[in-house]
């Protein structure tokens, strides 16, 4: 709770330094924490959601089920907002995981755009597996080009449209990646620093999983900016 509340302190010094309100791309987990402790409750999703304004953008990673199971006022939402999913394409269909039964409903009936977060959620750069918390040392031609060519390609296949984005699993990206993005091509990726809606190829994103409404009506003002510095120095390897 402490933790919290220095946070949100932080979160309104910061727009008090620097107030943009400016759209934002902002990005959960889940909704509810049935499936997975990432989840932000039920209660707290919507009331964020009834605070966003014109440009921001909803994001989810992973594709847990919580989507699925709230999908019918996720639907009023992707009809004011862009709701974005990224899918990690080995996950799908896994305990907790949305279905490609779903994926493709959710796409065709319910306004919500699918987009890559890889093959199997390892970290693309960095030092760490997410799943095992070991070091990474197959990262071969075959790895990369499965992760980021191969993934595309089967997202591609089972909606039956181009996927023209990739999120980084865990935020982890290099220059290399960047460069094997593009060449995969990928018209745009995103990250986990926070900033603005831009038209540049590495598009910033507010975590937003974990805010209080309070915290929340701040950091669409710009307030988790006083974290940017932080969080690339986290992630830009």
């Amino acid at each position: 709770m402490l933790r919290r509340l220095i946070k949100t302190l932080m979160l309104y010094v910061s727009v008090w330094q620097n107030c943009d309100s400016a759209a934002k791309v902002i990005v959960y987990h889940d909704i509810d924490r049935k499936w997975t402790p990432m989840g932000t409750p039920v209660n707290v999703l919507w009331r964020h959601m009834a605070l966003l304004r014109k440009g921001d953008v909803v994001c989810f990673d992973d594709g847990f089920r919580g989507i699925w199971d709230e999908r019918e006022k996720l639907k009023v939402v992707s009809c004011k907002f862009r709701v974005v999913v990224f899918i990690a394409v080995g996950l799908v269909g896994q305990v907790g995981y949305l279905t490609w039964r779903e994926i493709r409903e959710l796409q065709d009936k319910y306004g919500i755009e699918f987009q890559c977060h890889t093959w199997s959620h390892q970290t693309l750069a960095g030092p760490y597996n997410d799943e095992v918390s070991e070091p990474i040392n197959g990262r071969t031609e075959e790895w990369y080009r499965h992760e980021i060519v191969d993934s595309k390609v089967e997202l591609e296949q089972q909606l039956g449209r181009k996927v023209t984005s990739l999120c980084f699993p865990v935020g982890y990206f290099s220059d290399d990646i960047i460069r094997r993005c593009k060449e995969a091509g990928y018209e745009k990726v995103y990250a986990s620093y926070p900033g603005n809606v831009t038209d540049d190829y590495i598009q910033p994103r507010c975590i937003a999983q974990d805010l209080s409404p309070l915290a929340f009506r701040a950091t669409l003002n710009g307030g988790m900016m006083i974290f940017e510095r932080r969080y690339k120095n986290l992630h830009k390897f």
